[in-house]
């Protein structure tokens, strides 16, 4: 059996030479004081069955979700643990698995194992074991073996211990809805491996609106005069733009670089044009009416529709366009509504999930801030037309509501603006780092006073 010890830069040999393969999953970030840990991982192939056991500190609940003959693959989630680990793809390439992707999920306590199985894989199934805490994952060539699962739906969630090994038990329904985090499903096969690897890293940032189109506008006079979304997401934009530029392997473009009337859909070809790794559109939210509220959220592409009324409120004022005159027009709508082959929205939900990677990155660098910590509104989804591209991550990013007048006064701070910058760029940073082997992450230190 293969197997890699800890998940640390050292590697198991005990058994093949030839095991040490790089499932590394170096722990980048947060450890929570609380939680599972993952203690080993380890692996083996036969003829009719794929063995991944997962060795942990203590027990957890686990859920699976099989999508097997639908898009070939499967994944299962870990619940319980919190901390964060360094995503990998681990290339089996046996009879049955061609890779295993991990994704951590800290913020909802949730370690994903994503199996991508050949055309003999027809099932799996899931056995956990207490002593020690282990998990075995078995990918197998027939579904004779397979058992149904002898405990209900609700009690599975609370997770009485699976005690006795030679009971196989499948888990093939989700958990009650209430618990599972709105993660989307990981695409049919895995965008680690599509990836450039090696070459500068070009990100793509959006200042939202322009020209005629104004956006929203403070409630509150700065200076004797309104201001206006356009020149805040313009001046943010040059922030992160110049932390990007002067790093060693990205670089940085600008949708517009001045107050200029740029339609949704000529941002989303921009992008494709510049063959970029990855697309963030800035904006500053309205209240609607609220004068109270405040604090950034961050949104990836949903074709459903948004995830509550008020990010459907954002994506509907986003998506308008502007014509020169100052006229609103839904010219971009199109888009929206557009029928899709089935390869290109294949390849749309691959970038929605890698987008919901992105915001993750993102949320947990800001709140890395006090500030963001304590007004911080989480990542959401709605159908926003200048994240709607099948060639990148795409996201956006309310930075701040201008129309609290509390929040206005950090937001045309130059400080809060680079601040916001540097957090953004620790962000980007880490995501690339964790898709390409070869990309070396620089972290700009937090030294921005606000005050």
């Amino acid at each position: 059996m293969q197997n890699v010890s800890k998940w640390f830069p050292f590697c198991d040999r005990t058994n093949q030479p030839w095991a040490a393969i790089a499932f590394l999953l170096c722990i980048f970030a947060i450890s929570a004081l609380y939680g599972a840990s993952v203690t080993r991982i380890s692996w083996d192939s036969e003829a009719e069955r794929t063995r991944f056991a997962v060795e942990l500190d203590q027990d957890v609940v686990v859920n699976a979700v099989d999508n097997i003959r639908e898009k070939g693959f499967y994944y299962v989630d870990v619940y319980g643990i919190t901390t964060a680990y360094k995503r990998r793809l681990l290339d089996i390439n046996d009879s049955l698995v061609r890779q295993v992707e991990s994704i951590s999920y800290p913020e909802h306590g949730v370690l994903r194992f994503v199996f991508y199985v050949k055309d003999q894989a027809k099932g799996f199934q899931v056995q956990r074991e207490t002593a020690p805490f282990r998990l075995f994952i078995d990918t197998l060539a027939t579904t004779s073996s397979l058992v149904s699962p002898p405990i209900s739906g609700a009690s599975r969630t609370s997770g009485p211990p699976f005690n006795d090994v030679s009971s196989p038990i499948v888990i093939r329904d989700r958990v009650s809805s209430t618990r599972i985090p709105p993660i989307p499903e990981p695409p049919s096969s895995p965008l680690l491996g599509r990836r450039s690897q090696g070459a500068k890293k070009i990100v793509v940032i959006d200042p939202g609106h322009g020209g005629a189109n104004q956006g929203a506008s403070s409630q509150a006079l700065v200076n004797g005069r309104i201001i206006y979304e356009k020149e805040l997401t313009l001046q943010f934009a040059y922030h992160l733009k110049k932390i990007i530029d002067s790093s060693p392997n990205m670089v940085a473009v600008l949708t517009r670089t001045g107050d200029t009337l740029v339609p949704l859909s000529d941002r989303v070809a921009f992008a494709e044009k510049q063959k970029a790794d990855l697309f963030i559109s800035i904006h500053m939210n309205d209240g609607a009416g609220n004068p109270n509220a405040r604090g950034m959220e961050i949104f990836y592409l949903s074709e459903k529709g948004a995830d509550d009324a008020a990010a459907k409120a954002v994506a509907e004022r986003e998506n308008l366009d502007v014509l020169a005159n100052g006229s609103a027009t839904r010219a971009g709508t199109p888009l929206l509504a557009q029928l899709l082959t089935d390869l290109e929205r294949q390849r749309l939900e691959s970038w929605q999930y890698e987008s919901y990677v992105v915001c993750t990155r993102i949320l947990n660098s800001f709140q890395q801030h006090p500030y963001f910590r304590s007004y911080a509104r989480g990542i959401k989804s709605a159908n926003f037309v200048v994240l709607k591209n099948f060639y990148m991550p795409a996201v956006l990013l309310e930075v701040g509501f201008i129309t609290n007048s509390d929040e206005l006064r950090y937001l045309i701070n130059p400080k809060f603006q680079k601040l916001t910058a540097i957090l953004l760029y620790n962000a980007i940073s880490e995501y690339f780092a964790q898709t390409d082997p070869t990309f070396r992450p620089e972290r700009k230190p937090m030294s921005v006073a606000l005050e």
